[in-house]
This record gives C-alpha cells, sequence and structure tokens, in this order.
C-alpha cells in the first residue's frame, strides 16, 4: 500500500523535504504539502519582492542538494543576464533573495517531473488548524474544513513573529502606525519620505527594513533600538579557512571554556594572519554537538550574557548590505541605540516613544511616523495563538524545552509528546528543531535535515 505523508508548511524546510522525498522514494507514496499561500519555495524569508534583499550566504553555498553543492551556483549562472538576474554570478557573490525563492520552487518541480511512477506530490493551499493522533499517523485538518491523513506528519512551521517590543497589552499595538510583522504588506506605508522611523531590534531583519527605506527614497532619521546597540557585522570575500581546532573527542563542556577555546583561537589566529569569521565558521560543524553536550544551566547562561555577541558575529551582512548601513549612520540617517523601550503613545498623527538608553539615567523622547517591529522571530510555540499550535499543546504532541526555544524533538526531529516519549509519527524541522541544534535555520543545516529526515520516513 503506497504511504502518505503530510508536510505542513511550504517554505524552505517543507520544500526540500518534499523534494527529497521525491528523490529518495523507491516505491509508491504520496507527500502532501500543505502550504497556506499555495505557492511552496518562498516562505517569508525567499518571498520578499524586494531586489536589494540579499542572501547572507554566498551562492557556492546555497545549494538545496547536500551531495551537489554547486547546484545553485550552476542554475543562477544558466540565467545570467534574464530579467531578474544579475549579468554575471559568481562562487562568492551574494544574490538576491527572490532569486532563491525561485530557485526553491524550480527544485521542487523539477524533483515531481523527475520522480518515478507512483511518487505523487499534492501541494495544497490551506492552512492546517488542527492535528490529532489516528493511532496509525495523523490526520490534519485546514480551515476550510478539509481533512487529510498521513502516516507521518511534518511540522515545517519555520520561524514565529516576534515578541511586542514592549511585553504587555498596549493601545498603541492597535494603531495603523504600529507594525508587528515587518513583512506585512504595506508595512512602510504612511511615512512621509522626510518622517522618522523606529525601528525595535537591530537585527538582519531591521537591515532589512533600511534597505526598503533607501530603495524607496526615505530621507528621515532611522532610528534601530536594542538592549545592547550592536548591529550585524560583515562578510568579507577570499576567506582563507580556518584549520579546525575541536574534534569530537574534545569538545567544550561549558559555555566559560567555549567562550574562552574560541577568543583564544581568536587571537591566535590573527597572529597568523586569519580573519576572526574564518575562526567562527570552523565551528559550525561542532556547534550541534557542544550544544547538545551543556547542561541546561550552562545553555541558559549562553542565551543570557553569549548570545547578544554571538548573533551579530556568525550571521552576517553581505557586504554591499553592510555598505548601506555604514553609508547610512556615517550620514547620520541610520542611529543605532542601545536600551529598552519604556512607552509607545500615538498622539497627533504620529508616535511618541520613550526610551532608557543603557548607562543613561534621562529617557530619550523620539516622536517617529511609525514603529516596526524587528525584535526577531519567538521561539516559545506555547505563547504564540495560533489554532495548530494551540491544538498541539492541548493534545500533549509537543512539548517544551526548559529554555522555549523550540519543539521539543530528539536530533532526528522527531517530536516528543508533554511529558517526554516520542510519537513515532510526527517530525519537525528547521527553526523548532533550535532547542535541540542551535544551529537549525540556515540553508546549510537545513538542507542536510531535509535528506536525513526523508531517508528516515522512507525507511520505516
Amino acid at each position: 500500500m503506497a504511504r502518505t505523508i503530510l508536510i505542513i508548511g511550504g517554505g524552505c524546510a517543507g520544500t526540500l523535504v518534499a523534494a527529497q522525498l521525491l528523490r529518495q522514494a523507491k516505491e509508491d507514496c504520496t507527500i502532501r504539502l500543505i502550504e497556506r499561500s499555495g505557492t511552496p519555495g518562498r516562505g517569508v524569508a525567499y518571498g520578499t519582492n524586494c531586489s536589494e534583499h540579499l542572501l547572507n550566504v554566498p551562492a557556492a553555498k546555497m545549494s538545496a542538494w547536500p551531495d551537489d553543492p554547486e547546484h545553485f551556483l550552476r542554475w543562477a549562472q544558466e540565467r545570467a543576464g534574464q530579467l531578474g538576474f544579475p549579468d554575471e554570478v559568481r562562487p562568492g557573490d551574494f544574490l538576491p533573495r527572490q532569486i532563491f525563492g525561485q530557485y526553491l520552487t524550480q527544485v521542487l518541480e523539477d524533483a515531481r517531473l523527475a520522480a518515478g511512477p507512483g511518487r505523487r506530490l499534492e501541494v495544497i493551499g490551506g492552512e492546517a488548524i488542527e492535528l490529532e493522533d489516528t493511532g496509525e499517523g495523523g490526520k490534519v485538518t485546514l480551515a476550510d474544513g478539509r481533512a487529510f491523513n498521513g502516516e507521518w506528519v511534518v511540522l515545517a512551521l519555520g520561524n514565529l513573529p516576534g515578541e511586542y517590543p514592549i511585553r504587555r497589552p498596549l493601545p498603541f499595538y492597535h494603531s495603523a502606525r504600529y507594525v508587528h510583522q515587518p513583512w506585512a504588506p504595506g508595512a512602510l506605508e504612511r511615512i512621509g519620505k522626510k518622517e522618522d522611523l523606529l525601528i525595535v531590534g537591530a537585527g538582519l531583519t531591521a537591515v532589512d527594513i533600511v534597505v526598503q527605506c533607501r530603495r524607496a527614497g526615505h530621507t528621515g532619521v532611522i532610528h534601530a533600538l536594542s538592549r545592547r546597540g550592536l548591529r550585524p557585522l560583515s562578510h568579507v570575500g577570499g576567506l582563507q579557512p580556518y584549520p579546525a581546532f575541536l574534534s569530537a573527542a574534545s569538545l567544550p563542556a561549558t559555555v566559560r571554556e567555549t567562550v574562552r577555546r574560541v577568543r583564544y583561537e581568536v587571537r591566535r589566529g590573527f597572529e597568523l594572519g586569519y580573519d576572526w569569521r574564518a575562526v567562527i565558521d570552523s565551528l559550525r560543524a561542532f556547534t550541534p554537538a557542544i550544544w547538545q553536550g551543556w547542561s541546561d544551566e550552562d545553555r541558559a547562561r549562553f542565551m543570557r550574557y553569549v548570545r547578544p555577541y554571538w548573533e551579530p558575529h556568525r550571521h552576517r551582512l553581505a557586504p554591499a548590505v553592510a555598505a548601506i548601513v555604514a553609508e547610512w549612520e556615517l550620514a547620520g540617517r541610520l542611529r543605532f541605540h542601545a536600551g529598552r523601550l519604556v512607552s509607545l503613545r500615538e498622539s497627533g498623527g504620529a508616535v511618541d516613544a520613550q526610551i532608557y538608553l543603557r548607562g543613561q539615567s534621562d529617557l530619550l523622547a523620539l516622536r517617529v511616523a511609525k514603529v516596526i517591529n524587528c525584535t526577531g522571530p519567538r521561539t516559545d510555540y506555547s505563547k504564540y495563538q495560533h489554532p495548530l499550535l494551540i491544538n498541539l499543546l492541548a493534545a500533549g504532541l509537543i512539548g517544551h524545552d526548559p529554555l522555549a526555544l523550540g519543539i521539543d524533538a530528539l536530533p532526528s526531529g522527531e517530536v516528543r509528546r508533554h511529558g517526554g516519549a516520542p510519537t513515532g509519527w510526527l517530525f519537525t524541522i528547521g527553526a523548532p528543531l533550535k532547542a535541540t541544534l542551535w544551529e537549525s535555520t540556515a540553508v546549510p543545516e537545513i538542507r542536510a535535515q531535509a535528506g536525513q529526515l526523508a531517508g528516515r520516513l522512507l525507511a520505516n
């Protein structure tokens, strides 16, 4: 009998799982990919229409297939000069994200066309709101009442919207001058070109908003607020790889030991002519094992003291985007602030914001046209009021991890019920595995997870 696999979510992770299933399947199977928009491959990250939103990884490292690392590079080079593509594509180029969205859609279609007889892909446009254990797998119900059964179900949920900038109910959150999801249509509407803007957060999403404002001809001041005033750092080209300084048998057992070792290697690397970025990159293969070796207390210590500095060093900007940030900051049109919001209030066709600046006793008062929440994705799935997640929690099909970083699951992606027992039929991939693997949101990690998960499901 042909097996049926249901995938909830058609962004990068869900698309790559479906493509791997089609590619690896040796027997009849039906793959149902449930995507709210009806168009797989784009998701939030790659659904942008701004050509200046660039990938944060060079083209040579963005292949969908772990066993063919230059697949994306060749695909883009074959289309160089076409509408929306640069005239030339080199391995170190940081291409527009919308191009990668097109690529993912094409990867899935190519996998569908190349699949053997009996290997079927159905893309279902709709929003999953309920999942129940049938005893032989799962049953997914959509908002329009349609329901589908599968022997296995994959939660490819992607990133959740961020937390509110002030974590208490405020009337201002209902104002048209507040944008909770920066990717929402019309996020930059009702902003005069000379008016000021407040972005809460100073990471990659905040930089995307800066780039959009630049493209729209905005000349007002953009204020970017974060607790420590840090901002993403830039990639540089032509890095010489740093020799691996860890091994599976000699991983640091604590956060303190890890930080000491990395600092030592950065200093040593500098003396030998290596860039610090190469040292950070050399950790990538060991990061999940390091994370899993830490106690919950050490993980909490990392989140509080190290993560704010790790993120801008690990997740870096394309050089062209970093140049825009530097240019605007130098011109005074982009100002980074370290502190926290105290109040937000709409008044007289604008927004009054008050900020406690870090290390100062006086409040900073800003009057801006709009406030955009770029605090980054939340990771506590128990507090996001979506019908599907509410249902999963109520049914005990998913549990909490101690730090609320994702869904409680095994490294293989198999979800654990509330109480810790594996479900046997429910899996997840990508962002929800952050609690288990830490590094679980970039394409190189997701493509590896997709291939391994497809192999496991097909072998069952």
